[in-house]
């Protein structure tokens, strides 16, 4: 009988064995080394880009009550009243806080006594305490915008105080300052489960998502700047304290309370603030142990062919020896046993696999979140645009006076839009929002139209429009309208991007069809008094018109043809359920020519 030194199979077996001992090591040194900078490169970037995100909203927070002061101090009326008639000025500063939705409003006079304040009814009232040792108010009677965060002296609750001067002609007679609660966006942080914090100028967290680490400082305090905090009574005398960790040099590494972090960094120019997002490096090492066992996995099939090896072995040495037979069945056993392991384990994979997928939808649902917010950026810019405007000196022929005249309505024609937008923005949401009102259709036409000009004129689109010059009477909601208009056009709009003749018609005819008008009736009052004409609003584009697949889907929610992150595929959904709201119908059909159209149905209103 051949001994097993002189079988050629054991010899290649222990040869292999030896193979896999060696690219163990090999992979062993792999994964400390390689494998760990990997993930933390992958954190580093999601760090990265999580920050940002961030970033964006938190400005977008700071942004909305920025315009508060400038408004309050171009009111002559009551910045009047705040010297001469103190409880009409508070009146109007509550009123202001109840529209806009800003914490407080309150004007010091120049000494920093407060004249009149939009909380003068609470128990903790501003008015006639003095905040001349507040930084905004010194910068505001230094004629700029100031910005502060700071515990109040009076209410002892924290906010962040934006200001700006009063102007009398040239001289500064008073400021006009607003107080704003952050507290609902920390929450929304702390909610998120991840870890973000924002430092003042002095490196001192004013907000973050852990509690425990408000009014810490990142750094030691230099005398000076606890001197300067303290005559401005900042922080309600904390002693301000330094996070146990330091970040280190070169690298985005930061130890806090003995839990090691990955961090990034941005800055938030218009507070003088620097926004923190926080990775725990125990991520790194649970992607590591899960590369592990990817890599034991592989070794298990390594193992597994090995074994096949030793089968094929003993049954070449059943020839030779009954025992060894016996030896062959009891591996054959132990085979068996695992390939049931193997399967076992091929299930749980495609179980973690299902996981996986649930886990994607979650991210694509919260950046779908973070998209919605900006479905108000459009409005914001047009404010920074007219507040911008109104800084400008005024033109030849035209006093300050009239500028601001002409602006501060368009302010708050804007204010009140993006209050609507956001209420519409929830319809989708069945959000129970349904005031309806008669007025001429051309109105919303006309509002979208004087929104999107700029944009059609600089992609070099003409736009034609067919309809007489009479009104068009429906029952509706007129903003709602106009956002139906807006979201048409501008798809048509990008419908023409590549499309040699760029042109849009607008056509608007009424018809008597009292079929289609009875289909419309779905309310009490269209029974009682029967419709008898219909409007058709048809918006037609000169693009490449749409496939059989696009137009059975179009109005489906989060469908879309334009490339990711440019549409929300929420656009068409919506202004459909507005439409059908409206006992309408909206339809979209390809030209017989070239391009498209989109198709309004509403009953006419007499």
């Amino acid at each position: 009988m051949m001994s097993k030194t002189e079988n050629p199979l054991y010899t290649l077996t222990n040869i292999l064995l030896f193979v896999v001992f060696v690219c163990g090591v090999i992979v062993i040194y792999w994964a400390h080394y390689g494998v760990v900078e990997h993930h933390t490169n992958n954190l580093r970037l999601k760090a990265s880009e999580s920050v940002v995100i961030y970033q964006d909203d938190l400005n977008d927070e700071l942004a909305r009550f920025s315009f508060l002061p400038y408004v309050v101090a171009r009111d002559e009326h009551l910045i009047k009243w705040s010297f001469n008639e103190p409880n009409k000025a508070n009146l109007a500063l509550e009123n202001i806080v109840k529209a806009s939705g800003t914490t407080h409003l309150y004007i010091l006079d120049t000494k920093g006594t407060t004249l009149a304040s939009s909380n003068w009814r609470s128990d903790v009232s501003f008015v006639g305490k003095n905040y001349g040792f507040r930084s905004y108010f010194l910068d505001a009677m230094s004629g700029n915008n100031g910005y502060f965060f700071g515990i109040g002296a009076t209410s002892k609750l924290p906010g962040f105080f934006i200001s700006t001067p009063v102007r009398n002609r040239e001289n500064i007679i008073a400021a006009a300052v607003t107080k704003i609660d952050l507290s609902a966006i920390e929450k929304s942080w702390k909610d998120s489960g991840e870890t973000i914090f924002v430092t003042n100028e002095d490196g001192v967290v004013v907000l973050s998502s852990e509690s425990e680490w408000k009014y810490h400082a990142l750094l030691p305090l230099s005398q000076l700047q606890k001197e300067k905090i303290k005559k401005q009574k900042q922080f309600a005398g904390l002693k301000l304290d330094l996070l146990t960790g330091q970040p280190q040099k070169n690298i985005n590494n930061i130890d806090i309370d003995g839990t090691p972090f990955l961090y990034e960094t941005v800055s938030i120019d218009s507070a003088n603030w620097k926004i923190h997002y926080l990775l725990p490096k125990t991520n790194i090492t649970q992607l590591t142990i899960i590369t592990w066992a990817k890599t034991g996995s592989i070794a298990m099939g390594l193992i597994a062919f090995l074994l096949l090896l030793r089968l094929i072995q003993s049954r070449w040495r059943l020839k030779i020896s009954r025992q060894e037979s016996i030896d062959l069945r009891k591996l054959n056993d132990q085979l068996t046993i695992e390939i049931a392991q193997r399967h076992e384990m091929e299930k749980e994979l495609l179980i973690a696999q299902k996981d996986i997928k649930r886990t994607s939808k979650l991210a694509a649902m919260g950046q779908l979140s973070a998209s919605i917010i900006h479905e108000l950026g459009q409005p914001l810019s047009a404010m920074k645009n007219y507040i911008a405007s109104a800084q400008l000196p005024p033109k030849k022929g035209e006093t300050s006076a009239n500028n601001e005249k002409s602006i501060l309505p368009k302010l708050d024609a804007l204010v009140i839009r993006m209050t609507k937008i956001s209420k519409q923005l929830k319809f989708f949401m069945r959000i129970n929002e349904r005031e309806l009102q008669i007025f001429d259709i051309k109105d919303s036409l006309h509002k979208a139209l004087e929104l999107l000009s700029s944009d059609l004129k600089k992609d070099g689109i003409k736009l034609t429009t067919n309809y007489e010059e009479k009104s068009f009477m429906v029952r509706a909601g007129k903003v709602r309208m106009e956002q139906v208009f807006t979201n048409l056009i501008n798809n048509a709009r990008f419908a023409l991007h590549e499309s040699e003749k760029k042109l849009i018609t607008i056509n608007i005819e009424t018809a008597d069809n009292e079929a289609l008008a009875f289909n419309l009736l779905t309310t009490t009052e269209a029974w009682k008094s029967p419709v008898k004409k219909i409007l058709k609003v048809i918006i037609k584009d000169t693009g490449k018109g749409m496939s059989e697949d696009t137009l059975q889907a179009l109005f489906d929610p989060f469908y879309t043809t334009k490339p990711s992150g440019i549409s929300l595929g929420l656009g068409l959904t919506i202004s459909s359920n507005i439409i059908h709201e409206f006992n309408g119908t909206l339809t979209a059909m390809n030209n017989p020519d070239q391009g498209a159209s989109f198709i309004i149905t509403l009953p006419l209103s007499t």
